[in-house]
């Protein structure tokens, strides 16, 4: 259990930036959408790095059913023959916090690290977004966003993908979330039950160590003080933050587990998180919900997470990991350590391993590429 120290230190520095948030100037948001099916995206940026077929989309979305502002969610669209889309199982593609859509779509190295080539040259059609708050989205004041909100974009961007929004009807609908995209991924498959599968690592189920806690704190700083999002109206928001240049080892194992390289990418891509998803994830219990979920889970978690195996940081001997399977209906789990890998388990020298793995557990479950 976390001692009550730093638990209480997190809600009140959420009250605090709940406070703060009052004098965010009308208007510092970003404008959302109108209401509608789904449309061509027309961002700035450069295009998948996957060698893909890709498409982009705004999403009309809701942060809950009684919400009636509609803000605009961005997602890409791949596939590597567009003739087989409908026909190819897809894969919703949920980034974590201080990422976007570019963490499943790398372009360091996309031969080896790029998530969305490999799925597609198997045979899937991938959906990568990029949530409420981060990315080419919407950037609603920062207390909306939480894992119900999430939960309930997810959920009106898959009934899209079923109900034809985007041409084809898709049959097949895997979920795969990275950390906060996990838990994200996890809540949706428990609320709306419209998932066929549901692939998450970086997220568990233990309590944040007190050294975990302490590492995320001494990790993040308000957005507005960081040169890459200055004069974005929505930085203004001091509930959005991101990682202090130099802080990226996070996500990363010793030494030897991953390219020196990434870290340079890691810097240059990172995007924003807010505070109340961050205290969400720590002091919110979603254990209920998980043992709603009546599809089949994998729980991948790189081996030495030092985020979710704070204890040991080796996640094969952390203690606030054993028995996982405690939290799920009887033989919806299914857990693999992935080797030679941290908390960004993809972009680790054992993401190979991690790729390989989540194919062959869906191919188990009777889900297969079709190419």
């Amino acid at each position: 259990m976390i001692p009550m120290k730093p638990v209480r230190a997190l809600a009140a520095a959420s009250a605090v930036f709940a406070a703060l948030l009052s004098a965010v100037p009308a208007g510092a948001t970003t404008p959302a959408g109108t209401a509608g099916t789904p449309s061509p995206a027309h961002v700035s940026g450069p295009a998948s790095a996957s060698g893909a077929h890709c498409r982009d989309y705004w999403f009309p979305v809701t942060t809950g059913p009684e919400s009636k502002t509609v803000h605009r969610e961005f997602g890409r669209l791949c596939t590597s023959d567009p003739a087989k889309l409908g026909k190819q199982p897809v894969q919703v593609l949920i980034h974590g916090g201080t990422y976007d859509h570019t963490y499943f779509d790398w372009p360091y190295r996309p031969e080896r690290y790029n998530y969305v080539r490999y799925m597609t040259q198997r045979g899937f059609t991938t959906l990568s977004l990029d949530r409420l708050g981060y990315g080419h989205s919407d950037h609603p004041p920062s207390l909306a966003l939480n894992f119900d909100t999430a939960a309930h974009t997810t959920h009106q961007i898959v009934r899209y993908l079923r109900g034809g929004a985007l041409g084809p009807k898709f049959s097949t609908v895997v979920a795969n979330g990275y950390s906060m995209g996990g838990l994200t991924a996890q809540v949706e498959a428990a609320r709306y039950h419209d998932l066929d599968a549901v692939a998450v690592h970086a997220v568990g189920h233990g309590l944040l160590t007190p050294r975990s806690l302490l590492r995320l704190g001494t990790f993040v700083y308000p957005a507005l003080l960081d040169p890459k999002f200055a004069g974005k109206p929505w930085a203004l928001d001091p509930g959005y933050v991101t990682n202090l240049p130099g802080k990226r080892t996070l996500f990363h194992g010793p030494k030897g587990t991953y390219d020196p390289v990434q870290l340079r990418y890691e810097e240059r891509l990172k995007d924003t998180m807010s505070v109340t998803e961050l205290t969400d994830i720590t002091l919110k219990s979603y254990t209920d919900l998980t043992k709603r979920i009546d599809v089949p889970v994998l729980w991948e978690p790189g081996r030495y997470d030092k985020i979710w195996c704070g204890t040991t940081d080796d996640c094969t001997t952390d203690p606030e990991n054993a028995g996982e399977d405690r939290f799920y209906r009887p033989g919806v789990l299914t857990k693999y350590v992935v080797p030679n890998t941290g908390h960004g388990a993809l972009l680790g020298y054992g993401g190979t391993d991690y790729l390989a793995g989540i194919v062959d557990w869906l191919a188990a479950k009777g889900i297969h590429g079709v190419r």
